[in-house]
């Protein structure tokens, strides 16, 4: 092992994988265009480039910040651009989720391609919110 990888904490580590979760995220959204459900022309399509942006664009910024060794400010960009991202997507597909609530997509329930996208954005936000309080180098 190099003495440079030995000096990493388990922040350093939290935070990279924030940062490949969101990069995961928002090429997932992009490749299946955040269509969800049956009908992808009525409800289903929760599209929004602003989610896209939020997850590729801070993932990116949060790892050129760790190369440049300024972790404690890519671990807020790895924290506030997933969760502004989960504000958005929660906006776009609101009616959505109440479809399936309330019986009107009762047969087939959430799609997969929902809850996979859900749970890498979930993910993201919360290991991001972990990487800001945990500490990135051994002292």
């Amino acid at each position: 092992m190099s003495n440079t990888s030995s000096k990493k904490s388990f922040g350093f580590f939290i935070l990279v994988l924030a940062a490949v979760l969101a990069l995961a995220a928002g090429v997932y959204f992009v490749v299946i265009h955040g269509t969800f459900g049956l009908d992808s022309t009525h409800n289903g399509a929760c599209y929004d480039p602003l989610v896209t942006g939020l997850l590729i664009g801070g993932a990116l910024i949060a790892c050129g910040l760790t190369v440049l060794k300024k972790y404690g400010l890519a671990s807020a960009v790895a924290a506030i651009a997933p969760g502004a991202a989960l504000c958005v997507f929660v906006h776009k597909c609101y009616w959505y989720v109440v479809d399936v609530f309330v019986g009107i997509d009762e047969k087939h329930g959430f799609d997969p391609r929902f809850i996979t996208f859900a749970v890498l954005l979930a993910l993201a936000f919360v290991l991001g919110e972990i990487a800001v309080y945990a500490r990135k180098t051994k002292a």
